[in-house]
């Protein structure tokens, strides 16, 4: 069996990994370095390339991308085999990243993406002690509040959006709270139709299984408007020749799924066509991008993952139960379904504080 490009990627950056450890050896040889391995001998991970591609085979593919660069950047600064390293490293690996002007959430992403490694490999008797452990990260602002699209953003994103397989794509986002990575793979077997399911105009539906993030598995049961729409979808892939149960639900030009770039391009143009979130655009130094009167280009922040926020906050103000919603979106901890609470909150204690005198000026 060949391997997939993918996986040959992967063992192809773990072999990057392991490259910088050796090279690190015999530039930093020192006698008196702590070891920080089991002595025991029960390991069966034999090598930091191995450890590393033991690592991220259990992370989702974008995931992977991202963790392999920030372990290789954090390698290439500490130049030592990972048994080597100690918690003085880690700190000045972050104060590195502090003076390298990284955006707070870039760091603690990266050394986020260090402490993991150290915690899978601990507890695969990879290391004796968890070094990473006891290392801070800078925290973050939430500004999920800033990231959830109102009502009627939201409905004057789908009303223009005129083409059927860009408005089913974008009703779905909204409507089951998937993920990216849920959508852009979705095949017709993997919707079913519920006739036993009845929604608030009295019509049926039906559901889709998502196979997304971490392999997992959930069913999200929806409802007539979209499902009627999704059905009209089928109907105008099968006029074409397609729509068979392996097909993809959202097909490219050429055949295939669509791809991750080309959903992020239909929702940001359709986003930017509804005016929603326009920001000036700029180019990889940070300056204005303009067009041929001047102009500065204007594009729309919103991304796929908005629509995910947008139905978690729209669903929770509406009064669903706070655990339906961690279902539907497949939260592995409750309390992430309940930073949308915080983001959009209800009632508060200001409510009853507001008798102050009216202004007259």
């Amino acid at each position: 069996m060949s391997e997939s490009a993918s996986d040959k990627d992967l063992q192809l950056r773990s072999s990057n990994v392991q490259n910088s450890s050796i090279q690190g050896v015999s530039r930093r040889d020192d006698e008196h370095r702590p070891y920080n391995a089991p002595t025991d001998e029960q390991c069966s991970i034999e090598s930091d390339k191995v450890l590393v591609q033991r690592w991220l085979a259990e992370k989702s593919a974008q995931t992977q991308e991202e963790y392999s660069r920030d372990i290789e950047q954090f390698v290439g600064f500490v130049d030592l085999p990972l048994r080597y390293v100690t918690l003085g490293h880690l700190q000045e690996y972050r104060e590195h990243l502090k003076s390298q002007d990284y955006a707070r959430s870039s760091r603690k992403r990266k050394l986020s993406a260090v402490k993991s490694l150290f915690t899978f490999g601990t507890k695969l008797r990879f290391f004796a002690h968890n070094v990473g452990a006891a290392l801070s990260t800078p925290t973050v602002r939430n500004d999920r509040a800033e990231r959830i699209l109102s009502e009627a953003d939201l409905w004057a994103i789908l009303r223009d959006e005129k083409d059927l397989r860009n408005h089913v794509l974008l009703r779905l986002f909204y409507a089951s709270g998937g993920r990216i990575s849920d959508l852009e793979d979705l095949r017709w077997r993997d919707l079913k139709d519920r006739p036993d399911l009845e929604g608030p105009n009295g019509r049926s539906g039906g559901q889709v299984t998502f196979f997304g993030k971490g392999g997992k598995t959930r069913a999200v049961t929806l409802y007539s408007k979209v499902w009627s729409l999704l059905i009209r979808l089928r109907d105008d892939e099968k006029a074409e020749g397609y729509g068979a149960p392996d097909d993809p639900v959202f097909r490219s030009q050429v055949g295939g799924c669509v791809s991750r770039t080309q959903i992020w391009r239909i929702v940001k143009k359709a986003a930017t066509r509804a005016g929603v979130k326009l920001t000036q655009k700029t180019d990889a130094e940070g300056a204005l991008k303009r067009n041929e009167d001047g102009d500065p280009i204007k594009v729309s922040e919103v991304s796929p993952h908005w629509f995910r926020h947008a139905h978690a906050s729209h669903a929770l103000q509406k009064g669903a139960d706070l655990e339906l919603v961690r279902e539907t979106l497949g939260h592995e901890s409750i309390e992430t379904t309940k930073t949308y609470l915080h983001a959009q909150p209800g009632k508060s204690s200001s409510y009853y504080v507001d008798e102050a005198p009216d202004f007259n000026g």
